[in-house]
């Protein structure tokens, strides 16, 4: 009783209740718990932010997915501001998390009420007042984590209630976004904050057609992942979204794009969401875009830092070459083999084809056989499981696991050529299927044979799908095979001199500022893109420069990776490259 009395008067005493009660959940619910829902608390800060653009005195505030009631706390516990909202209605599934909120708004002394449900089954008539704002911190969690039934049930009414085809990889976030609408009136505000994934993947495009349609979009605030992170120990990127809902009639004026590169104080970034003029500021950018001349198909991150070569003349990526990703396995881990584990499993090497696992594992600009070799030596995984028919196993997972299941062991027929061979993969197969609990999955249906991943010609190129740093092309002097973990460059119709220029716009500082427009940043700060949207990124003609251009182009990619290999400093190559290309574009 004495830590519970104790803890009472600490939080009574103190100046920001709703700020302790948080972290009073975050040690009460397990980490692991709360990163499953993609729980992450509102720093004090930005949820006073966001209420201030969202309510005033005479409002009344909608909380969805409420939490530790952070973002509807008015700013001090002792006295009341002409600022704050004169109700709120928070809304939490939680019992715990309702309690806890309601504890800090108490202790505020915020008028409020309490509603124990999923937010996004409440239509707007259950709701008495008339609300006029909404301030949100909704869960995270992926579309691909949901329940079937559930995504199927909330993905299928909101599509009727906004006319829209709603990816069914959408993540719940962005239903609280599309559903938090009809709750309110031309001229009322709304303010988020989410993941800045949806400006720039797929499933968002419905999403800022939506925002287009329905709001004024005053602001997008990013918190730089590279340099400011705004959740304490989360692995996820912090998007503020400043709403006006409009009548369908109006256009939305302008919106501002501003990242922010360092902590500064809430009001300087209010002052830029309302007044800010575009440019570079101490702390980061600001830049201003008609609503008009916003296209939900186009990549809104790099909006942030527009960039500032003109690529209007360039052609795309796309019309030089083919770009695919690498054969799926279905489980690296069965397929995907050192030499170690080919030994260990007696695998004849007959039945395996050499890879490259990944272009991250590559330290350079190029991948030749003695790197191969190098990184056999090393225990990497080097050796993919390609066989043809093998003799004895059935063609389907089901069918081959309902066999050793009841005890059957299916011999080779007699007059096998390989026979030993033959059985040693039947032994691996029969004991991975075990390990790993492998199931009849598309990936596995839809090959002639369930155990040999589909085959695909070895690429000259290879291509990073993802990276913290600038994306790498590598020029693969090998006949080693890829896997999904990199797309490769097929249909190429350059002379191998003008592949290796075009090589050298790619690796380029250039190209690193051309591609801000197609990637998308993940959660993490990973950088990601699509084999088409890399096809549409702009790039260098090269059988329509001048052989002089070309020549030098290569000689200067060459040089680089002969650079790298001799672990010497890139940049003056690097720097070199830049020269030609600014001269060309």
């Amino acid at each position: 009783m004495e830590v519970i009395d104790e803890n009472r008067d600490r939080l009574l005493a103190s100046t920001q209740p709703a700020e302790d009660i948080g972290r009073l959940y975050e040690a009460v619910i397990p980490k692991e718990y709360r990163q499953s829902l993609s729980q992450f608390r509102t720093p004090p800060d930005i949820g006073q932010l966001m209420r201030l653009w969202a309510g005033e005195s005479d409002n009344t505030v909608v909380d969805p997915g409420m939490g530790a009631g952070v973002l509807s706390s008015p700013f001090h516990p002792d006295w009341r501001l002409s600022t704050d909202s004169a109700r709120v209605i928070g809304i939490d599934q939680s019992q715990l998390a309702l309690l806890m909120g309601s504890t800090a708004l108490t202790l505020y002394g915020q008028p409020h009420e309490l509603l124990e449900t999923d937010f996004l089954n409440i239509p707007p008539s259950d709701l008495q007042q008339n609300l006029d704002g909404v301030v949100c911190n909704p869960p995270y969690t992926k579309g691909d984590a949901l329940p079937d039934w559930y995504k199927e049930r909330i993905n299928t009414r909101l599509e009727m209630t906004t006319g829209l085809e709603i990816s069914a990889r959408s993540p719940l976030y962005t239903y609280f976004i599309y559903h938090s609408r009809a709750f309110l009136s031309p001229s009322d505000r709304a303010a988020f904050i989410t993941p800045q994934s949806f400006l720039s993947n797929r499933y968002g495009e419905s999403l800022k057609q939506f925002l287009l349609d329905n709001y004024a979009i005053k602001a997008f605030v990013q918190f730089n992942p590279e340099s400011y992170c705004v959740f304490d120990n989360a692995d996820t990127t912090a998007l503020l979204t400043f709403l006006e809902a409009k009548p369908d009639s109006e256009t939305g004026g302008e919106t501002r794009f501003i990242r922010v590169d360092e902590k500064i104080e809430s009001k300087t970034i209010r002052d830029a969401v309302e007044n800010g003029e575009p440019g570079e500021t101490e702390w980061g950018i600001i830049n201003r875009v008609p609503q008009s001349e916003l296209c939900p198909e186009k990549n809104w991150q790099a909006l942030f830092d527009p960039v500032e070569i003109d690529t209007s003349h360039l052609p795309s990526l796309g019309t030089l070459l083919t770009i695919h990703r690498g054969p799926t396995t279905g489980e690296v881990n069965l397929f995907c083999l050192s030499q170690q584990e080919v030994d260990e499993n007696n695998l004849d090497e007959r039945h395996l084809s050499r890879i490259v696992r990944k272009p991250s594992q590559i330290d350079g600009y190029d991948y030749q056989e003695a790197d191969w070799k190098a990184a056999r030596e090393k225990g990497e995984e080097v050796w993919l499981l390609d066989p043809d028919q093998i003799p004895g196993v059935s063609n389907t997972i089901a069918d081959f696991k309902q066999e050793f299941s009841k005890g059957a062991r299916r011999e080779a027929p007699e007059g096998s050529v390989i026979g030993d061979g033959y059985s040693a993969v039947r032994e691996f197969l029969r004991d991975g299927v075990m390990e790993y609990g492998l199931s009849d999955t598309s990936t596995f249906s839809n090959r002639p044979y369930w155990y040999r991943p589909r085959r695909k010609d070895p690429t000259r190129v290879l291509v990073q799908n993802a990276s913290r740093d600038q994306f790498k092309f590598i020029l693969n002097e090998t006949e080693l095979r890829h896997t999904s973990a990199c797309y490769g460059f097929y249909d190429i119709t350059l002379s191998e001199t003008e592949l290796k220029a075009l090589l050298a716009y790619l690796n380029s500082h250039v190209f690193e500022e051309v591609v801000r427009e197609y990637k998308q940043t993940r959660d993490g700060g990973f950088d990601k893109i699509e084999p088409d949207q890399l096809e549409q990124v702009p790039a260098i003609d090269p059988p329509k420069m001048s052989g002089e251009t070309v020549n030098t182009l290569a000689g200067l990619f060459d040089e680089l990776r002969q650079t790298t290999r001799k672990n010497d400093e890139c940049n003056p190559v690097l720097d070199r490259i830049n020269v030609v290309l600014q001269q060309e574009l």
